[in-house]
């Protein structure tokens, strides 16, 4: 998969919405590119900015986790780490260079445990909904960019995206997690909205890089013109931004909320392929089936000769995985294997407590 340059008449299209809403909080503003040609840019109003940071919180940032310990034991740190980092933003002057730290600290786990990594979005719980969600989809966006072998600077962006899509609506997904009716108008005007202003905080805070940008302004684009905030189609939608997109939406099925268990991710990735959702490219689900799996690590099955294993490791073939029987953990057997063939997927919740027992099956190489 390859990004795109986005031609003139798309970029001509990227105006800000015509409402109240949106005009308090941005501006736009018509910058030159490298190319000497005009860029729109989104940057807060004088007056919004200076009421978030009176709301930016104080106290000590977290330390990031090393990157030699257990996917497992790093992911609620690293959720913990950046919550703290994106509340903080607009006062940080090095945000920038926190952020691209901690993508790559991502990008290197994924390449070490790319098992440990699906069986981290798995198994780990959470207490805060949105910074988890985008470890997260950064996770699953390092695997899937060394599985189509992205160019370095590229892959690097599509992680950055995908821990800051979300930063100007966090609070509101927090609380959405445990919501169970549909949104109400405020909510429904903070969502639509936060693309724009995601990028908005991201140039505040020093970030310029182009493609960062526009994985974050269009990451709820469609493919049919019936996603916000510009309403593109078809080839005006970046490819890397579709494909954020799609690990958005599967992310979110994958995490339980307080009024659901988590959705399996065969029947997640089921009715992404089947249009169930929205259009999503075929192909693209095709990829991501190969990468988490019909049944991926970290996840409970039962086998034919009635026992109980969780998956350890993806195989060539998706649906046949290599597993752990619950009674012999220190065993690796082969679905593939007529007497040990899965027999179905079971949804089993592990609680935090229990997690350090699952540690040694993903540690570093």
């Amino acid at each position: 998969m390859k990004r795109t340059r986005i031609p003139r008449s798309t970029q001509l299209r990227l105006r800000l919405p015509d409402s109240i809403y949106i005009h308090n909080r941005l501006v736009e503003v018509t910058v030159p590119n490298r190319n000497n040609e005009p860029e729109r840019h989104y940057r807060l109003t004088d007056k919004f900015k200076q009421s978030l940071i009176a709301e930016t919180p104080t106290g000590p940032t977290p330390a990031l986790p090393p990157a030699s310990v257990s996917p497992l034991q790093a992911v609620p740190a690293l959720a913990v780490y950046l919550r703290a980092l994106n509340e903080r933003v607009l006062v940080f002057t090095d945000y920038r260079e926190r952020l691209v730290e901690l993508a790559g600290l991502l990008i290197e786990m994924a390449a070490r445990q790319p098992d440990g990594v699906v069986a981290a979005i798995m198994l780990c719980p959470y207490s805060q909904y949105s910074a988890h969600h985008a470890i997260n989809c950064a996770l699953l966006a390092a695997r899937v960019g060394q599985s189509y072998a992205l160019v370095p600077a590229d892959a690097e962006q599509l992680v950055c995206a995908a821990l800051t899509m979300n930063i100007a609506s966090a609070s509101l997904q927090d609380s959405m997690a445990s919501q169970q009716g549909e949104p109400s108008t405020a909510q429904r005007q903070t969502l639509q909205a936060h693309p724009l202003l995601g990028s908005a905080l991201l140039r505040e805070a020093g970030v310029e890089d182009a493609l960062w940008h526009t994985l974050v302004l269009m990451h709820h684009e469609k493919k049919n013109g019936r996603g916000y905030p510009f309403g593109l189609a078809g080839e005006a939608v970046e490819p890397l931004a579709h494909l954020l997109h799609a690990l958005d939406l599967v992310t979110a099925k994958m995490m339980p909320r307080t009024y659901r268990a988590r959705i399996k991710p065969q029947q997640a990735l089921g009715e992404l392929y089947a249009g169930k959702v929205e259009q999503i490219d075929s192909e693209l689900i095709t990829h991501l089936v190969k990468i988490i799996g019909i049944y991926p690590p970290g996840s409970f099955v039962e086998l034919a000769d009635g026992s109980r294993a969780i998956v350890v490791n993806t195989t060539a073939n998706a649906a046949t995985p290599r597993v752990a029987p619950q009674s012999r953990p220190a065993e690796r057997i082969d679905t593939a294997q007529e007497g040990f063939r899965i027999v179905t997927a079971l949804n089993i919740h592990v609680e935090e407590r229990y997690l350090p027992l699952f540690y040694r099956l993903w540690s570093p190489t």
